[in-house]
């Protein structure tokens, strides 16, 4: 288990760094509510994005995006509309995203 928990923080240490590269700007990371978490909150060209990062180290069981069921997306919406609410944001766009990377970690480690 400590091993997919690495792999995700790799994953998402690497979306964070290729979105800011793009010119995002990241506002919050890994943001946990009792609704539901978002793994980043970024900023770009006034609109408001919550990136769901799915890391895999292959594609056997499908890409990593088909693992953000239904559940998770209404889990991440509730967590977007409490972070939105407790800050006193109106954001008229705001975007739900799915980073995905799928990389063999193992080969790439030093």
């Amino acid at each position: 288990m400590r091993y997919l928990k690495n792999v995700g923080n790799i994953g998402e240490q690497f979306a964070a760094e290729m979105l800011t590269n793009c010119g995002y700007e990241i506002i919050g990371r890994n943001y946990m509510t009792k609704r539901g978490e978002i793994d980043i909150i970024a900023l770009r060209d006034g609109v408001l994005h919550f990136i769901e990062v799915k890391t895999r180290t292959s594609d056997e069981y499908g890409s990593p995006s088909e693992s953000v069921t239904r559940i998770k997306q209404q889990r991440m919406k509730r967590a977007a509309e409490q972070y939105i609410q407790g800050r006193r944001l109106f954001w008229r766009n705001v975007s739900f995203d799915v980073f995905e990377i799928t990389a063999n970690l193992i080969d790439n480690c030093i």
